[in-house]
């Protein structure tokens, strides 16, 4: 996991509480001892990087990313296996905000047509200091440009592309010996498999 945290550019990204550029932090501390930075950090996989309405910010696909591969860490809850289950319905959530339907081309021709103002409006909004300008970081999202929704357009497209990766992952535990993690694993499947790639694999599944 820290290999593929050290790969994310968190510095470009953000979350309900502005930067993401804390989130490596508070994931590594789901495989650590201290128990307050474990509660610290479930709370903000739960919390910060998934919006209230089961949609994505922008820190939500890499971070599933790095959910994914904390379920065969051996050091994820070794004395609370529903540990794991948590991270497996972490990629039923992802999974459902993930679910363009037929309309992922659509917003993928218009992510790409306004790139370049979405990568400057990103940067525009992470550059203000959440403390000292609160106001002027919410005025962003009624700024009339409808630019702060088409960022988190692109954040669901983000999740839409990785889903292929969170379903091969979440497969496997299909055949837990565990109830629940089967359980769990069935949910997140359920959900990562309405993407198109997934179409071969339905009637198996």
């Amino acid at each position: 996991m820290v290999d593929r945290t050290d790969d994310v550019d968190w510095r470009g990204l953000f979350h309900a509480a502005g930067p993401a550029t804390d989130t490596p932090r508070y994931l590594a501390a789901l495989l650590g001892d201290d128990a307050k930075a474990f509660v610290e950090g479930y709370g903000h996989l739960w919390s910060t990087t998934l919006r209230q309405e089961g949609k994505a910010w922008p820190s939500t696909a890499p971070t599933a990313l790095l959910v994914a591969e904390l379920l065969d860490n051996p050091r994820l809850g070794p004395d609370d296996p529903s540990l794991g289950d948590a991270m497996l319905a972490y990629l039923y959530a992802v999974g459902v905000a993930a679910d363009l339907g037929d309309r992922a081309a659509e917003t993928r021709a218009r992510v790409e047509d306004r790139a370049a103002e979405l990568r400057a409006w990103t940067d525009a909004y992470l550059s203000i200091d959440a403390d000292a300008d609160r106001a002027d970081r919410a005025g962003m999202w009624q700024d009339g440009t409808g630019l702060g929704e088409l960022v988190l357009d692109q954040a669901v497209l983000a999740c839409y592309d990785v889903v292929p990766e969170l379903l091969r992952r979440a497969l496997p535990y299909l055949a837990s010996e565990r109830a629940g993690r089967r359980t769990c694993a069935t949910a997140a499947v359920g959900s990562l498999a309405r993407h198109p790639s997934a179409s071969g694999q339905l009637p198996s599944l």
